[in-house]
């Protein structure tokens, strides 16, 4: 399996678990920046890659929270390198669970692949799906 294939892997188990988590997962941080949004910034370096992640969570009254985030992946190998890069908002509002999300993939040979996502969940069942494959 090439390391790109197992990039998207990575990312499809992180967007199920998005999709499965409880809503406590969703909620901020427990303190607020000056603007009143949870900003979170993470860095992680490995032997032949790098991981970031930013998101900022806001909460708009009640129930209903938007985190909009970035995470970026890149893997470097002897045939080259490759990235992936997520755009993802998730929004919860009651009982409605909303994520979408714009991928772009970079392969070592150079090929670049981007799609769009879309997830709707409302009580607990799945109403809209749109996950195409790169």
């Amino acid at each position: 399996m090439n390391r790109l294939t197992s990039l998207f892997i990575a990312t499809g188990a992180g967007l199920a678990l998005a999709l499965t988590a409880s809503p406590a997962m969703a909620a901020p941080p427990s303190s607020p920046d000056h603007n009143g949004a949870y900003v979170e910034h993470r860095e992680l370096s490995f032997p032949n890659g790098t991981y970031e992640n930013r998101s900022v969570t806001q909460h708009h009254g009640g129930d209903y929270y938007t985190t909009i985030s970035r995470d970026q992946w890149t893997y470097q190998s002897i045939n080259g390198q490759s990235s992936l890069e997520v755009n993802a908002q998730y929004t919860e509002l009651e009982n409605v669970l909303k994520l979408s999300s714009q991928t772009t993939a970079s392969k070592e040979d150079g090929t670049t692949c981007r799609s769009n996502s879309l997830y709707v969940i409302a009580n607990g069942d799945t109403r809209m799906v749109h996950d195409p494959v790169c």
